[in-house]
């Protein structure tokens, strides 16, 4: 069988999807989510159902008691450890934040933005189920923008710009790698370099 996961925390918006998707095709509803912290309740249920085909559609921002606001995307890497592919839904649909979804870090294998249409996303749920990648036609510049603006930096240096994207701060980045605070802002005086910025706001309005 077809079953989908819809993890939102917009409890009519998660109706609203499931009423067109199940009305218009022969995927039915397996589990819901509102927060992060039921995510792993769904993957232990998920364990019992090996014979059927499992795809997720999963926002950005959903409730969680941690300070990250991109649980959505926690949610996509506990769930690809079971082989479960996730298709980003969300109004946050920036080149930057489509990258960052669709990057080996995260894993999502689509894209679609909550201002598209139902279509749209059903479109994306079997393109992705048949083991292909999807972006919403319309966001695929934006992406391939911010992907080959990406493509200069090393794997460390993606490591720094991810964590600043996230709104860490110096300090903080340092700490989570491991790393001495001038070779932190060495990396980040490189990146600057590299992509044409000259301070950290001027770098996060690039990568919008």
């Amino acid at each position: 069988m077809k079953k989908l996961i819809l993890i939102d925390d917009h409890k009519m918006l998660r109706k609203g999807i499931s009423s067109y998707i199940t009305e218009n095709s022969d995927w039915t509803i397996f589990a819901e989510a509102e927060s992060i912290e039921e995510i792993p309740a769904i993957v232990k249920k998920i364990g019992s159902t090996e014979e059927d085909q499992i795809v997720a559609v999963v926002d950005i921002q959903i409730k969680g008691t941690d300070e990250n606001a991109l649980r959505g995307f926690e949610a996509v890497r506990q769930l690809a450890k079971v082989d479960v592919p996730s298709v980003i839904f969300s109004s946050h649909d920036t080149g930057a934040l489509i990258e960052r979804a669709m990057s080996s870090d995260v894993g999502a294998k689509g894209f679609v933005s909550k201002l598209s249409d139902e279509k749209m996303l059903l479109d994306a749920i079997n393109t992705v189920a048949a083991g292909k990648a999807f972006v919403q036609p319309d966001l695929v510049s934006a992406f391939m923008e911010v992907h080959s603006l990406f493509s200069v930096l090393t794997k460390r240096e993606m490591q720094v710009v991810k964590l600043i994207q996230d709104g860490f701060s110096n300090d903080e980045i340092a700490a989570k790698l491991e790393i001495k605070l001038s070779t932190l802002e060495n990396y980040i005086c490189i990146i600057y370099d590299k992509i044409g910025c000259r301070d950290r706001n001027s770098l996060l309005e690039k990568l919008t």
